[in-house]
């Protein structure tokens, strides 16, 4: 049985989906599972709670950890918050495995300002926010408890999705502006737009969880992104261009802890079966064409 943690998260529900098409799943979140057909296989609950941890990592064969508060404005507003939603829950859940498969989700937040491009595994882990700091945290608590679970680390870049929440307080770049466009608006860019991002389409994540759980390496850490750098100037005008809207974008005061250069070097994850599918622009245009905000 594999069980889900965040099932009802953008990226958890995702893997939850597809995995429940061919697996024994379980899914667990404190929110209730949006998905109907899902729900006869879904536990509300907190897993701040150590015994409902216990109970649900007891029949599990694999567990995939995707539960946290993943906003890095959140995290600085209230870091005891982040830290307790983000370590707790790991560490309930490792504590009581007992050889399973963990796949934990950490974050490409670890890394920092990047001293070289694109950023490999091995790089400098310099957070630079109280996310990133407690996402670190938790990496090192899987290789704590390395001989009770099989930790593999995920590092996924800036994933997005058709299931974006532009009113949601976790919701990343690419939603908000396509929320903007959507209502005729042009895009607001914090800082001067040169800050680069790797975007990769969720589709590629659960693709690569697949591949983890059967090829991923105990105490392993994978990046999962494209190899590609896209400035946010860029993407606002790809969407402009789309929306067919002749603006200019806005430019608003820089946010704290914003790095400026990011892109993933994924050659270790492309040597165990991994290869990204995201196009940019097409993956933009189906889901602008598609959302309904």
């Amino acid at each position: 049985m594999i069980l889900i943690t965040g099932a009802s998260g953008q990226i958890g529900l995702y893997i939850f989906e597809s995995l429940a098409n061919r697996e024994e799943v379980i899914g667990v979140d404190v929110k209730e599972c949006p998905i109907k057909d899902l729900r006869s296989f879904f536990v509300l609950g907190d897993l701040r709670d150590a015994k409902l941890a216990e109970r649900l990592v007891k029949d599990a064969d694999v567990v995939i950890h995707l539960a946290a508060q993943v906003s890095v404005e959140k995290s600085w507003e209230d870091p005891v918050f982040d830290a307790e939603n983000n370590l707790a829950t790991t560490i309930n859940l490792l504590k009581v495995c007992d050889g399973q498969k963990f796949i934990y989700f950490s974050s490409a937040a670890v890394y920092g300002n990047p001293k070289y491009i694109p950023i490999d595994e091995e790089h400098p882990k310099n957070p630079m926010s109280p996310y990133g700091v407690s996402k670190l945290a938790g990496e090192h608590y899987c290789r704590v408890y390395s001989e009770k679970a099989e930790p593999v680390i995920i590092r996924p870049f800036n994933v997005f999705s058709p299931r974006m929440d532009p009113n949601s307080p976790y919701s990343g770049v690419i939603s908000k502006f396509i929320s903007r466009a959507k209502q005729g608006l042009p895009p607001v860019i914090f800082g001067d737009g040169k800050q680069t991002r790797d975007f990769v389409h969720v589709k590629d994540v659960v693709e690569f969880v697949k591949i983890a759980i059967k090829k991923g390496k105990s105490c392993e850490a994978y990046n999962v992104g494209t190899g590609k750098e896209t400035s946010v100037l860029e993407l606002a005008e790809m969407l402009l261009e789309i929306a067919n809207l002749d603006l200019k974008p806005i430019f608003s005061e820089p946010r704290r802890g914003d790095i400026k250069r990011s892109c993933a070097n994924i050659e270790k994850a492309k040597r165990i079966g991994f290869e990204p599918k995201t196009n940019l622009r097409k993956d933009l245009e189906d889901i602008f064409n598609n959302l309904k905000f």
